[in-house]
């Protein structure tokens, strides 16, 4: 799924014109005027949808944005199914950080406009005139502040002035870490299923995660790609080339390695730290993702979840397999095992 950033100022709860909530950092208009257009972003409305705003008025210009390079058709005037990241300056001060996100929303070339037709009377009250994107209430997220932990960097290859970036051109390796980690989080972003909260250590089936591990985990390895992951797709990529020198890795686009062997098959992987806490967990996360790359991608070929922990239980081999994927993970003899389903 395509993924815009988009910079706003910051608030607390984007539900409307509140002395105690006012918009902080954002450009000069906030500043001026006490109020921005985006104050409305995740007010939920009784159509369904919720409307957000980011500023593409420059000088006397109201830029568009180039939606084709997010997959639309240049005659395209909107184009659905995009993950929209919502950041603004922490409390109104470098560096940025996510402060919410829309997911399959849809994205507009050109401001939209009310015309008169608000959808709440906040809107109306406001005087919001115009959005940018919508998206369905429940695909709305807002973070409470405490948890707007995720910070941006700044230089070539991160956002800029613009207040829309498209992050998935950038060619900086630490902005690329960064928004895959961030697309792995928007995947991972539902609550643990009703297996996870009442699984555990007490009774549950080997290497089921209890809430406390899910929690680690999501915090630990997947909201950023930590180092821990980077080691162990180092890792295995040196192994590949050691015992297959005809290897190739090729580009990949949000799963984290692609390759095809000496003998001309195409692998798609997925890179998991585990604990063998967390094992389980990590490979279910995986099979999610891996799903979706496959559907959204039309990935032909295998795909291969790859972890720090060896699989020896069968319930959690046959999770991978049961789904067509295979296993890697770190061997001290023969630097990786890798199973396949039979």
């Amino acid at each position: 799924m395509p993924i815009l950033f988009c910079n706003i100022a910051w608030m607390k709860h984007y539900a409307g014109r509140n002395s105690k909530d006012p918009p902080l950092g954002g450009g000069g208009f906030p500043r001026s005027e006490g109020y921005c257009g985006e104050e409305l972003n995740f007010l939920k409305c009784n159509d369904g949808f919720v409307y957000g705003h980011f500023e593409t008025i420059k000088g006397d210009d109201d830029r568009q944005v180039c939606i084709e390079r997010l997959g639309a058709g240049r005659s395209d005037q909107y184009l659905d199914g995009v993950d929209i990241v919502w950041t603004a300056p922490v409390e109104g001060h470098d560096p940025r950080c996510i402060v919410g996100w829309y997911r399959n929303a849809r994205i507009y070339r050109h401001r939209q406009l009310f015309n008169g037709q608000y959808p709440t009377a906040r809107h109306k009250d406001d005087e919001i005139q115009s959005f940018r994107v919508k998206a369905r209430n429940d695909d709305a997220v807002l973070l409470p502040t405490k948890e707007r932990t995720l910070t941006l960097g700044r230089g070539p290859g991160w956002s800029g002035q613009a207040s829309w970036w498209y992050a998935q051109d950038t060619q900086n390796a630490d902005a690329r870490r960064f928004v895959r980690g961030v697309q792995k989080l928007l995947n991972g972003a539902a609550a643990p299923s009703s297996t996870d909260r009442n699984g555990g250590r007490g009774g549950g089936k080997a290497g089921r995660a209890t809430p406390d591990d899910y929690s680690r985990y999501v915090n630990a390895y997947e909201a950023v790609i930590s180092p821990r992951h980077d080691k162990l797709q180092r890792r295995f990529e040196a192994f590949l080339s050691r015992t297959d020198p005809g290897v190739r890795f090729l580009q990949t686009f949000r799963d984290d390695l692609r390759y095809v062997d000496s003998k001309g098959l195409a692998v798609m992987a997925e890179i998991k730290p585990t604990e063998p806490a967390t094992l389980r967990f990590a490979i279910r996360t995986a099979i999610g993702q891996l799903l979706d790359y496959k559907q959204q991608q039309q990935w032909p070929s295998r795909q291969l979840i790859v972890v720090e922990t060896a699989v020896s239980n069968a319930d959690d081999r046959a999770l991978a397999f049961a789904s067509g994927f295979g296993l890697a993970w770190p061997d001290e003899d023969r630097g990786f095992t890798i199973i396949w389903p039979k």
